[in-house]
């Protein structure tokens, strides 16, 4: 192959020194600084040509660092995937790290006519390889709340400083083993969507200028994504320090256009009782790299004088998968939604949410109670998925319940081979189910 590529290309021009010179007026430039006599010409005296060209690439990556700059793509503000090609401090190879996460929260009355933003700060600390450390503040700032989670153990510990009662409990939500925000990575480089949000997707990155956060200036690159849940673009900032390139923080708020120093200058601090409370945006910042933490901070030995108790891992039976999904489905205009993962309209969720009960439908509130005590043992993410990863088989799960009509005694809305046993089983349309063959799924999905 090599022998018909050359045969094909022919033979390879002979590098012009002299011309690559005139091209590149800034490396030679630094050339000139590293290797004596001072004109351009004599270089090649010092440096033989393929050095050269192989200087330049280094250089020209280097020189985008020192300047602050960043491959644009065919847009304006574009970023190209290669933008970030190298090792990001604060993304890539953390050992330890600690930072700051500001909520911003709008209290509001009943009638929405009166309201205020309050903020919430949590402190964070991470020690690789997977160790994370978790600090609630109250709005004094003094703690009150701790969580430490190990995901090498796969468990976390949490600590009520004030009743002084430890929990020993398995994590309610995922995090990366690689670091904090390798996540943030994989968006920028890859445009890959973090977690497993079934329809949701990187639609942009692009770069926004600079910005100052914590006293640096930092260059903004913006990424949109699309939510699978409410089907609407959502905006994320990343802060890179213009110098050094480092991950300085993230603001994401819950309305494009929003930003965080405009909450930052209407927060206040209320201790009333208030009907609402809706986030409206998060900024993490105060990163700190390569900081000494004890090993002790991330143990999950409870102190001695706190009362202690142990957890069971926290799952969904397979009747509660189903129920969930029927209240799904009548909540859908009694039509089983597209994705089992994705099952109802999030704003028509939160409107009904935001009812109150007695003016809430009988198909509302079943929605709302079933949804509700699932996420009460901590399950914050579908339903549907935690029944899946617990309960089947890996990979025997399959939903075709697209368009099918609550009550529909004959029609599959799907199947999976449950772990205990591994019989295949389906459920259908009238929410029973059934032990079942091969033979009787749908024709054309065995023929797949």
């Amino acid at each position: 192959m090599e022998e018909q590529l050359r045969a094909s290309l022919g033979t390879a021009p002979t590098p012009d020194f002299d011309s690559w010179c005139k091209r590149h007026p800034d490396a030679t430039a630094v050339l000139k600084s590293l290797a004596p006599p001072a004109h351009t010409h004599e270089l090649s005296k010092y440096i033989d040509r393929r050095t050269v060209m192989i200087i330049s690439k280094v250089l020209a990556a280097s020189l985008l660092i020192v300047c602050g700059l960043m491959w644009i793509g065919p847009d304006s503000n574009t970023l190209s995937q290669s933008a970030f090609a190298n090792s990001i401090p604060g993304i890539d190879n953390v050992q330890t790290m600690k930072w700051t996460s500001t909520i911003y929260i709008r209290l509001s009355d009943k009638d929405g006519k009166k309201s205020l933003i309050r903020k919430e700060r949590r402190l964070y600390a991470y020690r690789h390889p997977g160790q994370y450390r978790e600090t609630f503040l109250d709005e004094e700032g003094k703690p009150y709340s701790v969580e430490i989670t190990d995901l090498n153990a796969g468990r976390m510990l949490t600590l009520d400083l004030r009743e002084k009662k430890a929990v020993l409990k398995f994590p309610p939500f995922r995090r990366d083993l690689r670091s904090p925000f390798a996540w943030v990575g994989d968006m920028i480089r890859e445009r890959k969507y973090p977690g497993d949000g079934e329809g949701c997707r990187v639609k942009s990155v692009s770069l926004q200028g600079q910005k100052e956060i914590d006293r640096i200036q930092a260059n903004v690159v913006r990424v949109i994504t699309l939510n699978g849940l409410d089907q609407n673009d959502h905006r994320t900032d990343f802060f890179f320090d213009a110098s050094t390139k480092q991950l300085v923080g993230m603001w994401g708020p819950n309305e494009v256009d929003l930003e965080f120093e405009t909450l930052e200058n209407g927060a206040s601090v209320s201790k009333n009782e208030w009907y609402r409370m809706e986030p409206i945006g998060g900024l993490t910042h105060e990163i700190v790299l390569d900081t000494k933490i004890a090993a002790s901070e991330f143990s999950l030995d409870p102190p001695a004088d706190y009362a202690f108790e142990k957890m069971a891992k926290p799952t969904v039976t397979e009747g509660e998968m189903i129920a969930y999904l029927g209240a799904a489905a009548r909540f859908n205009n009694q039509v089983f939604p597209e994705s089992p993962y994705n099952a109802f309209d999030s704003d028509k969720f939160n409107a009904a949410s935001y009812k109150d009960p007695k003016d809430r439908t009988k198909v509302e509130q079943a929605m709302i109670d079933i949804r509700d005590k699932i996420m009460m043992r901590e399950i914050y993410r579908s339903p549907v998925k935690q029944f899946e990863e617990d309960q089947t088989v890996p990979n025997s799960f399959y939903y075709v319940g697209t368009g099918v009509e609550i009550g529909q005694a004959d029609k599959i809305v799907g199947w999976y081979r449950l772990r205990q046993g591994k019989q295949l089983r389906a459920f259908y349309g009238d929410l029973s189910v059934k032990d079942i063959t091969e033979s009787q799924l749908p024709l054309n999905l065995l023929e797949q």
